[in-house]
């Protein structure tokens, strides 16, 4: 592949120098000879109706030096900081290491990590104008919905931002004969609605839609991204769902894709990431109500022990035989919590009553109880049944956001999960951050291996075959860069042990290490060569640039990594 991506940029880059010239080959920054003026920016606004501001930065209302400084307001944007719905309603705030401006007066602020404007879009017009001008004006484009976003892709120094959140709607259409997948209809729904939004719909209308699982996870990003949830192991990832979209291309345009319109950019807006254009609406299908059980499950022993290493390598040894019965959901791995050493489950058992979710789980855990390891293993599940999964999932709280995060992450396939339990074993330790845990995600296994998608889509082909999602998050403290440099470089060894665990899968991108280094196979694997052609037909000037997306490696950053609120130089590779 690295030799035919080769070829694939020389001709391209043929095609690129074409036109150009030095003045127009980096994006465009404050202070640059290449800044829209102020007429221009004028202009814009006029475009907009005047929704075109220049953000404060959250954090201001804490810092004397900025009109905004207030004690009594400093206090509550300190006390939201943690909220999810504060970033969510904040044009330019995102959930993770947004630093830049904190909310205390002993932090630095600056407005430099954040973009230099902002359209808080309510139309598809106001995005087109938005695009039309970043494309003319070579400006930096970002594209900013609820924040939700762990590889930074929502943030940009500098930028001119598009903020979706405004674009709403949710509206069924359970006469749609395009369904699939045992659907029975569809709901069309603007870009900027979020999971709970779309659930509560789904519960007020008896019907079941496949979302994520953060009550906050924006539409948009869900889709593009591939998107997993609760119950994508029943009916498919977020990807697959998807009937029809509504977009706007790099140059303005507003184009409904589906598998007869623009089939390629619908085929690469569907698990292509965020980098093909911005996304007004998007039509899904819709599922019969569906009841669940709700199982949460402890398996507990000795802290730090290596029967917690042993405990740890046989749930993992049971995840396909679990998922092909009908559980899916959440795990959790805790070498020492302060009671011991635990696997902790959230699972999720759709159709099945919790007398019938506990007997799968029976055989495991009699085993468990009943092993020959050195430290005794307890074993507790509990149940509830829920009419409504999707009344029951809108009552889940959001995850706390606010903090310094990335995350590494592997799909696990059958074989990584079965074939070899001392190299599981292994893998495990060595991809435990020291003192930290392991996240587990059960929502791949017979639903997204089983549907049939027309046309296809571009999410990444192991998904196919995954069973597990693993993640390994590391953190660090405000304003650390040391500690930050050595949590971002251990992350690389505890991904390299889940690598070598399952070398052919791949992790989904976007939940993964944005430094990835083999990031084009990783997060698309043979996908990638046919999306960068898509990418380089629709945007050939790079009008959606972020990294790690398709196409970022036509560009080049210096000055920083371009990742999140690291400022940087971006110009053109070739």
């Amino acid at each position: 592949m690295a030799r035919l991506l080769t070829l694939v940029l020389f001709f391209f880059s043929l095609f690129f120098q074409q036109g150009t010239c030095a003045s127009t080959q980096c994006k465009a920054t404050a202070g640059s000879s290449n800044w829209p003026t102020t007429a221009q920016w004028q202009s814009l606004n006029t475009s907009v109706s005047g929704r075109l501001s220049q953000p404060v930065p959250p954090g201001a209302p804490c810092h004397s030096n900025f009109p905004q400084y207030d004690t009594a307001a400093c206090t509550a944007v300190y006390n939201q900081w943690s909220t999810p719905s504060f970033y969510v309603n904040n044009p330019v705030a995102v959930d993770y290491n947004d630093d830049t401006c904190l909310p205390s007066a002993a932090a630095p602020c600056s407005a430099s990590g954040y973009p230099a404007y902002v359209v808080t879009a309510t139309s598809a017009s106001d995005v087109q104008a938005a695009v039309k001008f970043a494309a003319s004006t070579k400006v930096r484009l970002v594209i900013k919905n609820t924040g939700h976003d762990f590889l930074g892709r929502s943030s940009g120094p500098g930028a001119l931002s598009i903020y979706t959140h405004n674009l709403q709607g949710i509206t069924f259409n359970m006469n749609d004969k395009r369904t699939f997948n045992g659907a029975i209809g569809t709901v069309t729904i603007g870009s900027g609605q979020t999971v709970v939004d779309v659930l509560n719909a789904a519960a007020a209308n008896n019907v079941t839609v496949i979302t994520g699982s953060d009550q906050t996870v924006g539409v948009a990003g869900f889709l593009s991204g591939g998107g997993h949830g609760p119950v994508t192991s029943r009916y498919g990832l977020g990807a697959d769902q998807v009937i029809e979209m509504q977009v706007v291309t790099a140059s303005g345009q507003l184009l409904t894709i589906n598998t007869s319109s623009s089939p390629d950019l619908f085929w690469a807006m569907r698990g292509g990431g965020p980098s093909f254009g911005v996304v007004i609406s998007a039509t899904v299908l819709v599922y019969p109500n569906v009841a669940t059980t709700y199982i949460g499950a402890t398996y507990n022993t000795t802290a730090n022990s290596d029967t917690f290493w042993d405990l740890a390598t046989f749930f993992h040894t049971w995840i396909p035989r679990l998922s092909d019965a009908g559980i899916m959901g959440y795990y959790y791995l805790y070498p020492d919590t302060g009671a011991g050493g635990q696997v902790v489950c959230d699972f999720l058992v759709p159709d099945k009553t919790v007398a019938q979710a506990q007997a799968i789980l029976a055989p495991m855990e009699a085993q468990m109880k009943n092993s020959s390891w050195p430290d005794p293993v307890t074993t507790s599940d509990t149940g509830s049944y829920y009419n409504s999964y999707s009344a029951f999932w809108a009552t889940v709280p959001p995850a706390t956001v606010g903090h310094q995060v990335r995350l590494g992450s592997r799909l696990l396939d059958n074989t990584a999960l079965t074939a070899n339990q001392t190299a599981l074993k292994i893998a495990l330790q060595q991809a435990m951050p020291p003192g930290g845990e392991l996240l587990g995600h059960m929502v791949a296994g017979p639903g997204v291996k089983n549907i049939k998608i027309p046309g296809g889509n571009s999410v990444l082909p192991a998904w196919r075959s995954t069973y597990a999602h693993l993640i390994a998050p590391v953190t660090w403290d405000y304003l650390d860069a040391a500690g930050q440099a050595t949590e971002t470089a251990d992350l690389k060894t505890y991904t390299a042990a889940l690598k070598t665990l399952a070398p052919n899968t791949g992790a989904y991108m976007s939940e993964a290490d944005p430094t990835e280094p083999q990031w084009q196979q990783t997060f698309w694997g043979v996908n990638y060569l046919p999306l960068l052609a898509i990418k380089i037909k629709y945007d050939p000037q790079g009008v959606f640039w972020c990294t790690p997306c398709v196409g970022h490696e036509l560009w080049t950053v210096t000055g920083g990594d371009g990742i999140g609120q690291d400022n940087g130089t971006i110009c053109k590779a070739l």
